[in-house]
């Protein structure tokens, strides 16, 4: 290899590196992707090195001991025949040290000749296309709409960090991707100028709000809160739509009351009651049934007169038309995933998956064929570009997708 390949592909070897740990930029990507494009050879080691746990650890962590017996540990690992590179040029870049990231590389030096590489099991049919190459599809992000008592708008997101509104003698404060209400001056006053607001996510959007009582809400994408702007009378209610995640402050003398809009835009569907407590509630139109998770307390569910008790562990679900709940014990850290900012499947079907990935990618998602019995098993950060997640998707061999703009249709592949 020459000094200007072996450049090359210390240079590509930052891109994975930062595609890997979700701090990779539009034009960087955009690099990244026509360097893919490129050839089948590039696409087949991208795959093995995104897909292969040893090799994804491996670049992230770019241990600066040993760094000969790393690069060593790492071709073999990919697969690649080491004895065919030129080992001096590679070594004397090390030993500058001119970024800790040089140990990948070795793992992209097939950039710059694929003739001495094998990839192995990562190997896919020559006549499989790469998923069609269109505009990246970015993930979403920290943005919502405020919705005040008198019908006027603010749009939030992360770049807001003042006092946005005084409404009354109730502050309300933007700080990076989370609105606080400050109702203190209205409850030292004793004055009662309270107002109901709304805080709504559109598809490919996030947002927290910490309410006057101090109960912290995370609203996941195509979502939204009711609220008063202050809790003064004998118990805390709100209504959501969609999906959010609550840690509820402790007050025994005012019950925190969830009214859950069902399917049919009504407020008659389900209702969490609770004191205090940690809990997930998933109602969103298109799923077949309405969930409650409860990760700490105790919270009782109701609807259409019939109630159920569950407890940390626990999940309750109904039918949105239905009048009977079931418990179940779910994969809590599943449930979570999209508070934490990731995407994680347990054995889910592939129509809940392309549901998720509508939301947040705000795209519009077609079938053709039977995709009843495909699951899959696995997660990836919400913070990566829809790509990867079709890539880790499509490699497993079962599921093919096209892209066409934000349209993408999945399809059984057999």
């Amino acid at each position: 290899m020459t000094d200007k390949e072996v450049q090359r592909s210390i240079f590509i070897a930052g891109l994975i590196r930062k595609y890997q740990n979700s701090s990779i930029s539009e034009d960087e990507m955009q690099l990244l992707d026509e360097w893919k494009k490129s050839s089948e050879e590039n696409r087949v080691l991208f795959r093995k090195l995104i897909d292969d746990e040893t090799l994804g650890e491996a670049l992230l962590e770019m241990d600066e001991a040993d760094t000969g017996l790393h690069v060593q540990h790492i071709f073999e690992s990919a697969g690649i025949v080491p004895a065919r590179i030129k080992q001096p040029a590679v070594r004397s870049l090390l030993n500058k040290r001119t970024a800790q990231w040089l140990v990948a590389a070795a793992l992209t030096a097939a950039v710059a000749g694929t003739a001495w590489f094998f990839v192995g099991t990562a190997a896919k049919d020559p006549a499989d296309k790469p998923i069609a190459a269109v505009d990246t599809i970015l993930p979403g992000s920290n943005k919502a709409v405020l919705t005040l008592a008198d019908g006027s708008q603010v749009v939030l997101d992360s770049t807001i960090q003042d006092v946005i509104k005084e409404q009354g003698n109730v502050d309300i404060l933007s700080k990076g991707g989370r609105l606080v209400y400050d109702a203190s001056k209205l409850l030292k006053e004793n004055r009662q100028s309270i107002s109901i607001n709304t805080i709504t996510t559109p598809r490919g959007g996030q947002y927290q709000v910490v309410l006057p009582d101090g109960t912290a809400v995370w609203l996941n994408a195509a979502s939204s809160i009711s609220f008063p702007t202050a809790f003064t009378r004998s118990e805390r209610k709100v209504t959501i739509t969609g999906e959010a995640y609550f840690e509820v402050a402790r007050d025994k003398s005012k019950p925190f009351r969830v009214a859950v809009v069902s399917n049919s835009g009504t407020a008659d569907g389900m209702e969490v009651t609770v004191l205090g407590t940690h809990f997930n509630i998933n109602a969103y139109p298109d799923e077949e049934a309405m969930r409650t998770t409860l990760v700490e307390g105790s919270v009782m569910v109701r609807k259409a007169g019939v109630q159920m008790k569950i407890v940390p562990g626990e999940q309750a679900g109904i039918a949105v038309n239905g009048t009977v709940f079931d418990k179940s014990y779910p994969d809590i850290e599943e449930v979570l995933a999209w508070k934490n900012g990731r995407f994680k499947f347990n054995n889910a079907d592939v129509m809940s998956i392309m549901r998720q990935m509508a939301r947040w990618y705000d795209v519009e998602i077609n079938t053709e064929g039977d995709l009843s019995a495909i699951r899959f098993s696995g997660g990836v950060s919400r913070k990566d570009n829809i790509e990867k997640l079709l890539e880790i998707l499509e490699s497993e061999g079962r599921v093919k997708f096209i892209k066409q703009g934000k349209n993408i249709t999945v399809m059984a592949k057999h």
